[in-house]
């Protein structure tokens, strides 16, 4: 196998959460989920390669929002990639990560490591 290429802890949770995608909203539930993407159970309607917006619903009123890609979709599972989110559903998300974590500080201590890699600067010629 590989050498692991993952900047951020899974960590194996059970969130109700809907796929937005083509104007379709498709119920999902998360086998591992971390701050950078989550794995879905399967569903044969997400398929890799398209863009989605991915809701959970953590209280009447708080809804947290990510818009992601699909890069997987097998009969083991939906891999979505969280490409983008606003402050307040990052906070949401990192505490959904942190209190399903056997150790949040680890997930604390990764927010000082970049998710991706940054692009270089060209020198100048």
């Amino acid at each position: 196998m590989g050498e692991e290429k993952r900047r951020r802890s899974r960590v194996c949770a059970q969130f109700d959460a809907y796929v937005y995608i083509d104007g379709e909203k498709i119920p999902v539930i998360t086998q591992n989920i971390s701050l950078k993407g989550a794995l879905f159970w399967p569903e044969s309607r997400l398929s890799a390669g398209r863009d989605c917006t991915v809701v959970f619903g953590l209280a009447k009123d708080i809804l947290v929002r990510l818009k992601g890609t699909i890069v997987r979709s097998s009969d083991e599972g939906v891999a979505i990639d969280f490409a983008s989110m606003d402050e307040s559903a990052f906070f949401h998300l990192r505490n959904m990560v942190r209190y399903s974590s056997q150790d949040a500080d680890v997930i604390d201590d990764e927010l000082h490591v970049p998710a991706f890699d940054l692009p270089r600067d060209e020198e100048p010629s």
